[in-house]
């Protein structure tokens, strides 16, 4: 397999890239269970499957269409945040990922069958860029113009129209991007400056290592 192409991305998407693409993998060659990587509360608190909080988040589902379009959308979407709206602040990027995953996490409490939300990601990256591109020009099939802010709607719908199971999970992706773009740049505004999500200095030593390696 040649990862060769992943040095294109900036770190942080690099790495949950290849995390992503090795657990599907994994997965497809039948070398891993996807039950030892699912979401599953009881198993977190009862047995402290602690990995479970964040390796639900790196897998797509069976092998197919669906996986290589969540792994498409996140890695140009992502790549883009990650490399101009947070370019010199890839803490804040990484804390940004992680904000959402806690995000999908409170979600799930509604969704039970919710045990896989790569794709919930892959929509909140998808969701903030479109919010904070509203106004770029996206060319899709060299068909039809929409606006970024219009791509979450329109993949929405297309998941709709192909009938996917992850429709739900899509739809948890959009409002934990809702909640994360309200919260880092609506409210702010609204309250003349005062931001309520900071970046701990944790993440700011884990970006560092994740940099160097």
């Amino acid at each position: 397999m040649d990862f060769s192409i992943l040095k294109t991305f900036p770190p942080i998407t690099r790495l949950y890239l290849l995390i992503s693409v090795i657990a599907n993998f994994l997965v497809f060659i039948n070398f891993m269970n996807p039950m030892q990587i699912f979401l599953n509360f009881q198993l977190v608190f009862y047995k402290f499957n602690v990995w479970r909080l964040f390796s639900h988040a790196f897998f797509f589902g069976r092998a197919g269409v669906k996986t290589f379009f969540y792994i498409f959308f996140f890695s140009r979407y992502s790549k883009a945040l990650e490399s101009l709206s947070f370019q010199g602040r890839g803490a804040d990027y990484l804390y940004l990922l992680f904000s959402g995953n806690s995000i999908l996490l409170l979600l799930k409490l509604f969704v039970s069958e919710a045990n896989f939300l790569g794709p919930g990601l892959t929509f909140m990256i998808v969701y903030i860029w479109g919010k904070k591109n509203a106004q770029h020009q996206i060319n899709l099939i060299n068909m039809f113009h929409i606006k970024g802010s219009s791509l979450p709607l329109v993949l929405m719908i297309t998941s709709w129209f192909l009938r996917q199971k992850t429709l739900k999970f899509d739809i948890m992706g959009i409002m934990a991007g809702h909640i994360y773009y309200y919260i880092e740049e609506v409210y702010p505004r609204l309250s003349g400056g005062q931001k309520i999500i900071k970046t701990p200095d944790v993440f700011k030593e884990l970006f560092l290592k994740i940099q160097e390696s």
